[in-house]
């Protein structure tokens, strides 16, 4: 029989079969596996099939291993441990996946061009596991926590950074149904200072803070704020009830609440109230193809800001 031979055992068999050897039991088994009993008693069935042989004498209580399955078990054990062996033996020599931070400022699920960077390379990096801030991802850059950072803006930005300008997001003005100015296309923020507008603290993003703060100035009126809510189904609320207005990033726009309209900004407004969106990475960022190709990727691909 050579090693082509479509009758040869697959791994999964071995595995199952080793299974039921440890727990002497199907049911023990498929929870050790994290499988259900019936797909481990085909598996089962098919290597016996295979290897035209009975490996175990059941019942409805005991599961006993048979001559056979006792010879075969010595030596399925032998062969998966040296695979486990050759595999992380492999593994140690590949290159380290990149670690990415996101901010949690914005939701880069429905910024269409970065959710295909995922998309594509979801299997070759790996997500940061916190849910930070850009301020936050920054100060992991720099202790090397973390190899790239999405970062929604920073302050002290200086040229020489390792960064790339990748997008500008857009604000979204959330009104209440009931204003007039609901059912326009685009709307002026001059036609809405009558509402109070929810607003963050300019310690929080000094920059973005004092980009918004250079176009409320032009306004014909001053804006009315209000300190943000704890959270934004609070404010969407309030919204709702007519008690005030937000501006979000498109991305996190997503909530359906009667009562609440999402509008674009008249043209002007729109591109100074947007977002710039940075690819950042570390100093000491370890040269290889994959790093390579990821920023190369953002260079080329996303042509949007």
């Amino acid at each position: 029989m050579d090693i082509y031979n479509k009758k040869l055992p697959t791994v999964k068999q071995l595995q199952y079969f080793v299974a039921v050897c440890e727990e002497r039991s199907f049911r023990g088994a498929a929870e050790k596996l994290g499988v259900s009993q019936p797909p481990l008693s085909v598996q089962i069935k098919e290597l016996e099939e295979k290897l035209d042989v009975m490996l175990f004498l059941r019942n409805s209580h005991n599961v006993v291993l048979t001559t056979e399955g006792e010879a075969l078990k010595l030596r399925v054990t032998r062969l998966l441990n040296e695979l486990c062996t050759i595999t992380h033996a492999i593994k140690t020599k590949d290159v380290a996946k990149p670690v990415f931070g996101t901010t949690k400022t914005l939701s880069f699920d429905f910024i269409p061009s970065i959710k295909l960077f995922f998309s594509n390379f979801g299997e070759q990096i790996e997500i940061y596991k916190h849910n930070y801030t850009s301020k936050e991802l920054l100060l992991e850059l720099q202790k090397e926590n973390i190899d790239f950072a999405l970062v929604s803006d920073y302050p002290m930005r200086n040229q020489n950074d390792n960064s790339l300008l990748i997008h500008r997001e857009p604000l979204l003005l959330v009104l209440p149904e009931s204003h007039p100015c609901s059912q326009q296309e685009k709307v002026d923020l001059n036609d809405v200072t009558d509402l109070p507008l929810f607003w963050f603290r300019s310690y929080l993003n000094p920059v973005f803070y004092q980009q918004c703060e250079h176009v409320f100035k032009t306004l014909n009126f001053p804006l009315i704020r209000r300190a943000e809510l704890p959270d934004s189904l609070s404010m969407l609320l309030e919204v709702s009830l007519g008690k005030g207005m937000m501006l979000l990033p498109q991305s996190m726009a997503q909530a359906k609440v009667t009562g609440v309209v999402y509008k674009q900004l008249i043209r002007n407004q729109d591109r100074k109230l947007s977002i710039p969106v940075y690819l950042m990475w570390r100093k000491n960022l370890p040269k290889n193809s994959l790093n390579d190709v990821i920023i190369t990727y953002f260079q080329d691909k996303l042509c949007d800001v």
